[in-house]
């Protein structure tokens, strides 16, 4: 007999730690992300505005736990929004942790069910195409957006060992590989590092989101969570932790003591999964982000352990990867006031779709270049009238 209960607040979601543990043992595949610990920093660093709440829906067989979902439930404008928690990016693997002997489809039925009444939307990151949790959402709420990624992956399986693999990839990309390491190396001692101290991990930790913001504003691109503080918080304080279930894996490639490229990724018992990279761009022509990819990819091939490099397209993860798997980004809404909050990009989302399947590619570049050149216009332009400014100011 199963038994649907939701979880509100933190005094209950801290009664499920003992029942998730044991349910997170269970699973041989369980991702780090899926552990009752990221779940409690994610809630533990949020500064929580008025309204906001953790939820977390969960599935019984008698008394064992076999399926849980943590959400926090925050405000959207007028309408109330439920994502996962974790660790402030919103860019996790979003299905549930599910025993692997339970009749999955009609778990995530239950547990989208408790969710429902909870909000007037729902937003999902990362939902494997055909998983029974992308089946649910299909059928749940009013009006969907649903977003398509791949995410690449690089594979152990059917490789002898890291240099079996290396032969897979083209020759002119070994090259490239070899060319560039000894371009770096010509300028000092190049190593790679994967420190676990607290003081080395935070200082890597603020080294790469400092980078990722100032890659943003050179391209005068905006990312929501770059601009908190909750995911520098998040991992600074997990960086150190090392869990039955996994860790976080921060890797470094170092120039003479000083950091050209550094990754900060889970380690769980069956992957690597790559969350944030940065680079020096003052070393760009030795691609040192792609040396790193090198030397992780053959730290996990030295512990049999898949890299996973999540869905988001770049260059880099279309080079390294041997496998992909699509994922859907879900935005639903489950009340008629989530319906009128999610319509304008409902519309968009259709124009767009619109446009793709009726223009060619040809004529979808030349309307990105004719943006992209309005868009450098104007910037020169605001750039001019601040040079100006700035003279007018001096004379006075």
């Amino acid at each position: 007999m199963l038994r649907a209960v939701l979880f509100e607040g933190i005094d209950d979601f801290a009664q499920l730690e003992s029942a998730w543990n044991d349910l997170a043992r269970s699973v041989d595949g369980v991702r780090f992300t899926q552990t009752f610990e990221w779940a409690r920093l994610g809630w533990a660093v949020k500064t929580p505005l008025r309204g906001d709440m953790i939820l977390c829906a969960t599935v019984w067989s008698g008394d064992r736990l076999i399926a849980v979902w943590p959400f926090q439930r925050t405000r959207l404008g007028f309408s109330s929004r439920l994502e996962p928690l974790g660790c402030g990016m919103h860019e996790e693997y979003g299905d549930p942790l599910m025993a692997p002997d339970v009749d999955q489809a009609r778990v995530c039925s239950e547990l989208l069910q408790l969710l429902v009444p909870r909000a007037d939307l729902i937003e999902i990151p990362f939902v494997k195409i055909g998983a029974p949790m992308q089946v649910a959402l299909a059928q749940a709420g009013i009006l969907n957006v649903v977003q398509p990624f791949d995410a690449y992956v690089v594979e152990r399986k059917g490789f002898e060992g890291f240099e079996a693999l290396m032969r897979g990839y083209s020759g002119n990309f070994r090259a490239k590989l070899k060319q560039n390491r000894k371009r770096l190396q010509s300028l000092g001692d190049v190593s790679f590092e994967c420190p676990q101290d607290s003081r080395t991990c935070k200082e890597t930790v603020e080294w790469v989101l400092a980078e990722k913001r100032r890659w943003l504003l050179q391209h005068n691109k905006k990312s929501k969570w770059l601009q908190k503080i909750e995911a520098s918080l998040f991992f600074s304080q997990i960086s150190t932790e090392d869990t039955e279930f996994g860790r976080v894996g921060i890797f470094r490639l170092m120039l003479s003591g000083k950091i050209v490229a550094a990754f900060v990724t889970t380690v769980d018992r069956t992957r690597v999964e790559g969350m944030i990279m940065s680079f020096d761009p003052e070393h760009a022509r030795s691609s040192p982000g792609m040396l790193l990819m090198e030397n992780v990819t053959r730290w996990c091939f030295e512990r049999n352990l898949d890299f996973d490099m999540r869905p988001l397209h770049m260059d880099y993860k279309e080079r390294w990867g041997n496998s992909t798997s699509a994922q859907l980004k879900y935005r639903t809404s489950l009340t008629w006031r989530g319906t009128a909050s999610l319509l304008p990009d409902y519309l968009l989302h259709a124009l767009r779709s619109l446009l793709r399947s009726t223009l060619s590619l040809e004529q979808r570049d030349a309307i990105r270049r004719m943006l992209n050149w309005r868009h450098k216009l104007k910037m020169r332009d605001d750039g001019a009238v601040g040079r100006a400014g700035n003279r007018a100011t001096g004379k006075e």
